[in-house]
């Protein structure tokens, strides 16, 4: 079966890694499609590496420059809106992400060994991710492969997913909901939990392709408010509008959670208790197995001196 892959990316100011992301789009064992790339005003040479590569593939990079900086949410949402895709089989690239080889072709063999249907399926090939720091050094692995079997959906809202939107199916990803750019960054955290209630499906493949390079986005550079406030905005969302989709286990959760984040912008006492009330209460996700003993207990340290829990980590190091 002859398989068409669309890479969707969107770029801003990333002359430093572009040429490397993409790059690698032509060693995946077989040749994407078509890429389409959304560059968001770039004021360094990322554009002008861009069409050095649409001139090189000029069947398949298809590039788009606005003419002006929208942000992340609009230049996604432009992207869902505006651009007509061809493929079968959709995967998202950040601008200074990149993929290890292979990875297509190894979503063909899947699809084919597995004969998945790529007109009716809504399903999403899940691989484990690689997060690198800004100087390429391995920061840690995100495994997906173990939550097979799983609510996934559940690891999600517990933040332990990191998907980095590949091997979309063309069902599911006519299904995509616009990012609500009034939630903020967070917003991609809604968006893929809208995306998993649509899908049908996650297959897992215990390979590692999505290398994710932590430190270099725009987050990075944000004040602490800004960030913490759009979570909170975003989890209130969720408990407003999404309850049904959430047990009791994943309301205590968000509640906990946005009290941190309350926590982290103003240390009101009030914040403390309430986040120890619900602290407790969420021991009910060991009982499930959606957290470790450990984890708990290394989860109160939004109330624990700073200086306690440098001890306790250095204690660990010791012990290694």
């Amino acid at each position: 079966m002859n398989i068409k892959h669309t890479i969707l990316m969107i770029t801003y100011n990333q002359e430093d890694f572009i040429r490397e992301a993409l790059e690698c789009l032509f060693r995946q064992g077989v040749l994407p499609y078509e890429v389409f790339i959304c560059d968001d005003f770039s004021t360094d040479k990322t554009r002008s590496i861009i069409l050095e590569y649409k001139n090189k593939y000029p069947d398949i990079i298809k590039p788009i420059f606005h003419k002006k900086n929208l942000g992340i949410n609009q230049n996604q949402n432009y992207m869902i809106d505006n651009v007509k895709v061809n493929g079968d089989v959709i995967s998202f690239l950040a601008g200074d992400d990149l993929y290890k080889d292979n990875m297509l072709i190894t979503f063909d063999n899947f699809i084919n060994k597995n004969s998945l249907d790529l007109e009716e399926g809504k399903f999403i090939l899940t691989t484990n991710v690689l997060k690198i720091r800004e100087d390429s050094s391995i920061l840690s692995e995100i495994n997906h492969y173990k939550l097979r079997n799983k609510d996934y959906l559940k690891f999600h809202i517990r933040m332990k997913v990191g998907s980095r939107y590949t091997g979309i199916s063309r069902k599911l990803f006519d299904t995509m909901t616009y990012w609500k750019e009034n939630l903020g960054l967070w917003a991609d955290y809604l968006h893929a939990f809208d995306l998993f209630i649509q899908c049908d499906n996650f297959y897992f493949i215990n390979e590692t392709f999505p290398i994710y390079r932590s430190g270099s986005g725009v987050t990075n550079t944000l004040k602490k408010e800004i960030f913490e406030n759009s979570y909170i905005k975003v989890s209130n969302y969720i408990l407003k509008n999404r309850r049904a989709y959430l047990d009791l286990s994943d309301i205590i959760f968000l509640k906990k959670t946005i009290m941190i984040s309350n926590i982290k912008i103003n240390t009101k006492l009030k914040y403390k208790v309430f986040f120890f009330f619900y602290q407790m209460l969420s021991f009910v996700d060991v009982i499930k197995r959606h957290n470790s003993v450990k984890n708990f207990i290394y989860n109160f340290s939004p109330i624990v001196p700073k200086s306690i829990i440098r001890l306790i980590k250095k204690k660990e190091c010791d012990a290694k």
